[in-house]
């Protein structure tokens, strides 16, 4: 259970969120940019977030300051419609050239494995934690990539690796394997706000942070994580 006092940006609809998790991006990061060189940011895939970072992409920050960085993606190729980065990258196109980085976790590779210990090495060569993360939530409690039901989820779930992304299996055929940053390397974040809709996906938040559901990723990270999070929610 979280004891901290988490802030909740509650809105009336999705296109109203989008527009307060973009410019709550830019006063964070702006506050960065104010401190030092460059910031990281990271980036939760799904569908949630794109609105806020397609307004994001629309504004004005020093753009040529500023690290993207994917923490969670599917084992497909870029060109897929399933792809996170490809979506994202959607969203950026306005800006991305302009990124002093663009950071993905799909590699070149024919295994996952490989391809995860590759991406792993490319984020710890980063050399630098991310300054603003956004999350996003299943309402199985999930986050980033860290499902409970992959055989990896201990390994990702470790506060004893130093890994910072691992592969995320799963057994059933139905399912797409994933990368994912793992619980540390979220952890390590100095910023982090998390962009849900629904009540189902908000009963799910209250029960992490209430302790009725402290067996999901969500409510571990939010056990660890040192500081309050930003909560931004809207009913659809």
């Amino acid at each position: 259970m979280s004891a901290l006092a988490h802030r909740w940006h509650l809105y009336d609809n999705a296109d109203a969120m989008a527009h307060g998790l973009s410019d709550y991006l830019h006063a964070q990061l702006q506050a960065c940019l104010e401190q030092q060189d460059t910031a990281f940011l990271g980036l939760a895939g799904g569908s949630t977030p794109m609105a806020a970072y397609a307004q994001f992409a629309a504004g004005a920050t020093p753009w040529s300051r500023l690290h993207c960085v994917l923490i969670d993606e599917r084992f497909v190729p870029l060109q897929d419609s399933r792809s996170n980065e490809a979506n994202i990258a959607k969203a950026f196109a306005p800006v991305r050239a302009q990124l002093a980085g663009w950071h993905g976790l799909m590699q070149t590779s024919d295994t996952i494995v490989s391809a995860a210990a590759l991406a792993d090495a490319a984020v710890h060569a980063l050399a630098q934690p991310m300054d603003v993360l956004v999350l996003g939530m299943g309402t199985d409690g999930h986050l980033a990539s860290l499902f409970a039901e992959s055989r990896d989820y201990a390994t990702a779930m470790d506060r004893s690796t130093a890994l910072a992304v691992v592969p995320i299996r799963f057994d059933s055929d139905a399912a797409v394997d994933r990368l994912s940053f793992t619980l540390n390397e979220l952890l390590k974040a100095r910023h982090a706000c998390l962009c849900i809709t629904g009540e189902d996906k908000r009963a799910v938040l209250n029960a992490c942070l209430d302790g009725n559901g402290s067996d999901y990723a969500m409510a571990r990270f939010l056990a660890q994580y040192p500081k309050p999070i930003d909560i931004f929610w809207s009913p659809a």
